[in-house]
């Protein structure tokens, strides 16, 4: 499954970056161990439906590429979304819609798309292999998901929920959405950001008063990363992604217990 790879500003002095190689992660011992490509890197302005060229960016006889937030100006909850594609594509400066990722193949062996993503603040680093699956770029969808990596009590931490939205196809125009943090047990909203579509949403909130919580939104789908550090110290930094509510759930009923779990839940939220 080809799939993006993302940049994002999300304020407080931290970078995000992504480290991309161009070695197979898994093939045949008769098949070539690398892969030539190069990455598109585009962004989606606040106001616009196009997307305009950042960079174009070649691997030059290296085997890995880093590519950071800082290098692109970016706005708070701006991104900049990384394409791996064909050295022959030819990458144009403004798109309505974003060209499907390369799937980095070389055979019939099942092989893992992603890149290390990670966040720096200070002399503190963190980082998780992800990715933003292009199947998931073409719909808009929902997006639901738990507190679980959020419990975190410690005075002086802030936390962050980093909602990931990329719609790869051609938009008409340029809405506005809302992502909440509902009380799971009462299920009345406890806040409220407000995002538009091929942007981050960023949601601060205290471990100490605002749990046990549940995200969500009806409006598009996203991948949320749970961002946490503490204010005063530039050494202490830690970066979770949330897996889907189909997580919860094995074997054939995976999906069907998925789709049933946040039909229930965004039924009983507001």
């Amino acid at each position: 499954m080809s799939n993006y790879l993302f940049l994002v500003n999300v304020g407080d002095d931290i970078v995000s970056s992504v480290n991309i190689s161009k070695f197979i992660s898994n093939r045949r011992a008769s098949s070539s161990e690398a892969i030539n490509f190069k990455l598109g890197v585009y962004t989606q302005t606040k106001y616009s439906i196009n997307w305009k060229k950042l960079d174009e960016v070649y691997f030059d006889g290296l085997n890995n590429i880093q590519l950071k937030s800082s290098d692109y100006n970016l706005e708070i909850g701006e991104l900049a979304v990384v394409i791996p594609c064909s050295i022959n594509l030819e990458l144009k400066d403004n798109l309505r819609k974003l060209p499907k990722p390369l799937i980095r193949k070389v055979d019939s062996s099942p092989i893992s798309e992603r890149a290390a993503i990670s966040f720096k603040r200070g002399g503190a680093l963190s980082s998780y292999q992800g990715d933003f699956p292009f199947q998931m770029s073409t719909i808009k969808g929902n997006f639901l998901s738990f507190d679980s990596l959020t419990s975190n009590s410690q005075t002086g931490v802030i936390n962050k929920l980093i909602l990931i939205n990329i719609f790869s196809q051609e938009l008409t125009e340029k809405k506005k959405y809302s992502l909440y943090m509902a009380n799971s047990i009462t299920k009345k909203n406890i806040k409220k950001q407000s995002y538009c579509q091929n942007s981050a949403a960023i949601m601060g909130f205290d471990c100490l008063q605002d749990l046990p919580s549940v995200f969500y939104s009806k409006d598009t789908l996203g991948l949320p990363i749970f961002i946490s550090y503490h204010k005063e110290l530039s050494s202490n930094l830690s970066v979770e992604h949330s897996h889907p509510p189909s997580e919860f759930f094995f074997g054939e009923s995976k999906f069907m217990g998925h789709q049933l779990l946040k039909k229930k839940w965004l039924t009983l939220l507001k």
